[in-house]
């Protein structure tokens, strides 16, 4: 695949353009949690990314390959992930604090790669600035494409293929679908959310359509409204956790948050009370809300003001169909709860690297897991998402995974991870656990050790309880239900 004779722009002959137009104004300013700043300029963005693209050939990546940035946020992880696509290369953004059995499991469902960043990284960070590479332009080759991690209620890492190569039509820099999200051409853009999230495709698409980048290194509430008044910040990706500790800033009100014309927010439902306060903080018509997914077979998407009208709901269609069905495939009335099922132009079945699940499909419409209902109006209003996952702070925890974790300490006998509320992160996971000798049973700070040993902070149980038994039904599934 190759845009060679093709009217399309890859991202990385984009940022050249960029740089050109403006060489000297700051493309991305990354902000440590102290405050102090690293930027770089759009005219050292495309030369240092074509001295990173030359070490990246020099260690053999090429258009077939798949490029692994574990690289903290920041600029050199900008610098990595462009070079890649200079050489039309797939890059998948992972998590840089990933535990070494995290790292395995993502290795075996990438195939073969080449990482940068990270334990044992082919590619070190920086590396392209000791090496005498030079920086003049290179030749667009292939088509850059990118891939995210995903996980199924097993837990197991699937590695699903944007649909959207990061090419773009001369005309088609901004679509329809970004600009009824609140984005536009050069705006300021603040970015809270890892680059192993939906900070990835905010970012790079910021750059696109020639954001400034402010790029928090680590989110710190009280660092937010100061970079919106400091920066004259317009637009900001972010997830409902993230906004609940922003709104308990002690002198919010004290910060200009008038610039800011779009927030978008996903990943999970929005507490009703946060979600209030931030329409009253920037007005109802700048605050966007949507339910998509990874495989994108569809979206859903609701402004601030439409949300006073409908409250709790997650909006109507913008480029799909909807039906609610149950569990013999009969359409439902309004009102009636079933799980989600959503058809478009586009929809088909979703593309990974390696192996991936099928999603249930009927008559031409996927289902990703989820159950829900319609109102009179069309609007849509989420019941329970994918019922066993448990969502803390848009990030999904995989129950099965952390259970297999406990399952490991010899004084474990059995255990199940469940959802329980927290006002600041939507859920976290609680374990109940069956000790092996009921006389000496393991402490909460000897199992919450041995987690984070195995596992990522987020995956972590917040707390821990010690039981006769766990439920399970007689084929040994675990009643999630009667434990919740």
């Amino acid at each position: 695949m190759s845009l060679e004779g093709s009217e399309e722009i890859s991202i990385g002959t984009r940022i050249g353009q960029l740089a050109a137009a403006h060489p000297d104004r700051p493309a991305v300013i990354a902000v440590a949690p102290d405050g102090t700043r690293n930027s770089i300029t759009w005219a050292r963005l495309a030369s240092e990314s074509n001295a990173a693209a030359r070490r990246l050939a020099e260690a053999g990546v090429t258009e077939r390959t798949t490029v692994a940035v574990a690289l903290p946020a920041g600029v050199d992880h900008v610098v990595a992930t462009v070079a890649a696509w200079k050489l039309g290369a797939l890059v998948v953004p992972l998590d840089p604090y990933a535990t070494a059995s995290e790292r395995a499991a993502i290795a075996t469902a990438l195939g073969e790669h080449l990482s940068v960043g990270g334990p044992g990284s082919t590619v070190p960070a920086g590396s392209w600035r000791t090496g005498g590479y030079p920086t003049g332009p290179i030749p667009p080759r292939g088509v850059p494409r990118s891939a995210s991690l995903t996980g199924g209620t097993t837990g197991l890492p699937r590695v699903v293929l944007r649909r959207k190569p990061w090419v773009y039509p001369p005309d088609g820099l901004l679509s329809p679908s970004e600009r009824a999200r609140g984005m536009r051409f050069e705006q300021v853009q603040l970015v809270v959310l890892p680059m192993y999230h939906a900070g990835f495709s905010a970012l790079y698409q910021g750059l696109a359509l020639d954001h400034q980048i402010v790029l928090m290194e680590r989110f710190v509430p009280r660092l937010f409204p100061r970079l919106v008044q400091e920066f004259r910040v317009s637009y900001v990706r972010i997830v409902p956790a993230l906004m609940r500790m922003i709104l308990d800033v002690p002198d919010l009100g004290d910060f200009d948050l008038s610039t800011i014309e779009g927030v978008h927010h996903g990943a999970g439902p929005c507490p009703e009370k946060v979600k209030r306060r931030w329409l009253e903080l920037i007005g109802p018509e700048r605050v966007y809300e949507d339910y998509a997914s990874q495989e994108r077979v569809g979206s859903v998407l609701i402004r601030g003001d439409e949300w006073l009208a409908h409250p709790g709901s997650v909006g109507r269609p913008t480029d799909c169909e909807i039906r609610i069905l149950d569990e013999d495939g009969k359409e439902l009335p309004a009102g009636e709860t079933g799980e989600i099922y959503l058809r478009s132009t586009s929809s088909r079945q979703p593309e990974y690297v390696g192996t991936g699940p099928a999603l249930p499909e009927r008559d031409g419409f996927f289902s990703i897991g989820d159950l829900g209902y319609l109102d009179e109006e069309g609007y849509l209003y989420l019941v329970d998402r994918k019922s066993n996952v448990i969502n803390v702070g848009g990030a999904n925890v995989y129950p099965a995974e952390v259970e297999a974790v406990l399952l490991g300490l010899s004084s474990v006998a059995d255990a199940a991870v469940v959802p329980r509320p927290h006002e600041y992160l939507g859920q976290v996971a609680h374990a109940l656990v069956v000790p092996a000798d009921a006389a000496r049973p393991p402490t909460a700070t000897a199992l919450a050790a041995h987690c984070r040993e195995h596992l990522s902070p987020t995956k972590v149980p917040m707390s821990y309880e010690v039981v006769a038994s766990v439920a399970r039904k007689s084929s040994g599934k675990i009643r999630r239900r009667d434990l919740a």
